[in-house]
């Protein structure tokens, strides 16, 4: 029993970044069956979608959402053999893991630093003017034993799309429509990591 308490306060507290834009508080529902993830009994990720504009010196939140780990795999497993085996391909070849977890040992405490460049181009955040986050997290806490956090670039979430094939362009246009009303005609490259 002692264990699963230093269990569930393992990791370190949801950092402001992955809170929910509007509120403040935590994301509290997963999207797709609205299990309460912060009851801390499944694995969860949150991903957001950001858009900076320069000339405004403001940066908004396109869309933000917490999954947890049962859908989450679902997903996964409604992905096509070839999609998933091109963006696994893409992924180990090009995410500088080392480049991160320097900035990890760097700032221990300070996740914001980790995801300060794009993990595959290493394209500073001020630089993107379209970028993805996302990181896992079990109860109120973020945790890396199932992926690291990671920030993503809009030259890197292209190449990404393009690798995806067209099974798995229209499951996630669906889930876009279905969770945020974006119809497919205007769905960006959201890449489900």
């Amino acid at each position: 029993m002692e264990e699963n308490k230093n269990e569930e306060k393992s990791g370190i507290p949801i950092p402001q970044v992955f809170l929910n834009t509007d509120t403040g508080g935590p994301i509290e529902r997963c999207i797709q069956c609205d299990y309460q993830v912060l009851d801390g009994g499944r694995h969860y990720m949150i991903e957001k979608v950001f858009k900076r504009y320069p000339e405004f010196k403001k940066t908004e939140v396109l869309f933000e959402y917490a999954i947890c780990s049962k859908c989450y795999e679902e997903m996964k497993e409604a992905m096509s053999a070839e999609s998933m085996q091109n963006l696994s391909a893409y992924m180990m070849g090009n995410m500088n893991f080392s480049q991160l977890q320097q900035r990890m040992e760097e700032e221990p405490d300070n996740p914001e630093h980790w995801l300060s460049s794009c993990l595959i181009k290493g394209t500073p955040k001020e630089e993107l003017r379209e970028y993805q986050m996302g990181a896992c997290f079990k109860g109120d806490r973020l945790v890396m034993d199932m992926m690291p956090p990671f920030l993503i670039g809009e030259m890197a979430l292209e190449e990404l799309n393009a690798l995806l094939s067209k099974e798995t362009k229209d499951e996630m246009d669906g889930f876009m429509g279905d969770h945020f009303g974006i119809p497919p005609e205007l769905r960006k490259d959201l890449i489900l990591i």
